[in-house]
């Protein structure tokens, strides 16, 4: 594979616009503020890049001694398989990575500037964190290479030239247009609300496993004050749901049980995702991709946390509300 080394990438950077900001509908707002910088456009292109890919990615970082745990890299694997990206090549003055680096908002999502793009257009952590922007010169070439260089995981009648001035394109805001969710169509849950469906989720169809007298109890708790459905937004308590999980002991796989208590975040040990949707789809239980992308990353990442707001005086005793991460 060639490089065109005329290319100044001391002035150069590549922003990849990932597949969560088009499921959420921000794409082309990420976009625009990129494109407000000032930077010239030399190129833009949309690719969707499946493990062949992501493998050379981790190979050329693995030979330059940049480590990060494996974890990490199947983390960006489950982000890109969500869908299309859309990459862009921009020149601009010196120093422009250290310009993008802070517009973006770089490294652990907790510790970023309030005032980074990532945080205002509502990442859910790290890796779901909307763009990718390079951080210096030699990771702009590598980029270059990776998003814009035909390789053998995107398959084409010829390679794309490796100038920018020979690509034949619409242009980024034309192409995050045609990407972007429509209003009402977009991915609106964060890792909270994702967390709960997923949680409700299991209690309902778990609930015929528990025992009777345990269920009976546990059913006057959850209906008690307020039906269930007075109150869709306030979270089933921990302890509650660790009663429940307790009840299933000896009536409902392990791995269930686990994901009833678990907080899928760092503070606790990860659970094995991959055996984890096999058991839920083996249940009867679906999880969509973006829930199943947002709980495996947030496991290793930490979503950002906010406190819901939900009515103090009419909570039942299962439902109770708390902080809790989100983005």
């Amino acid at each position: 594979m060639t490089t065109d080394r005329s290319i100044d990438w001391s002035r150069c950077v590549v922003v990849v616009v990932s597949p969560d900001s088009f499921l959420r509908g921000v794409g082309r707002r990420v976009v625009d503020e990129v494109l407000s910088c000032g930077c010239e456009q030399l190129a833009s292109r949309v690719v969707q890049p499946g493990s062949l890919l992501l493998d050379t990615i981790y190979d050329d970082l693995a030979q330059r001694r940049i480590h990060f745990g494996t974890y990490r890299y199947r983390a960006i694997d489950t982000l890109y398989s969500l869908g299309p990206s859309l990459a862009l090549l921009l020149r601009g003055m010196p120093q422009i990575h250290g310009h993008f680096t802070a517009l973006k908002g770089s490294g652990a999502l907790e510790r970023a500037s309030p005032d980074s793009l990532r945080l205002r257009l509502g990442a859910v952590n790290t890796i779901l964190g909307l763009l990718h922007a390079s951080d210096s010169p030699e990771e702009a070439e590598l980029d270059w290479r990776t998003f814009f260089v035909r390789d053998r995981n995107n398959h084409g009648p010829t390679d794309l030239p490796d100038h920018p001035d020979a690509l034949s394109s619409p242009g980024a805001r034309a192409l995050a247009a045609l990407l972007d969710r429509p209003e009402g169509a977009r991915e609106t849950r964060g890792f909270p609300e994702v967390r709960e469906q997923l949680r409700r989720a299991l209690v309902a169809h778990l609930w015929e496993l528990l025992p009777r007298p345990e269920a009976d109890v546990l059913a006057s708790e959850l209906l008690e004050p307020r039906e269930l459905s007075v109150l869709p937004d306030a979270p089933l308590g921990d302890d509650f749901l660790a009663r429940v999980a307790h009840g299933l002991d000896g009536h409902a796989d392990l791995l269930l049980r686990r994901a009833l208590t678990s907080s899928f975040t760092p503070d606790q040990p990860p659970l094995d995702t991959e055996r984890l949707w096999r058991a839920l789809d083996g249940a009867g239980i679906s999880v969509d991709p973006w829930a199943r992308a947002v709980l495996t990353t947030s496991q290793h990442f930490p979503p950002l946390r906010r406190t819901p707001s939900v009515p103090v005086a009419s909570r039942a005793p299962g439902i109770v509300a708390e902080p809790v991460p989100h983005a």
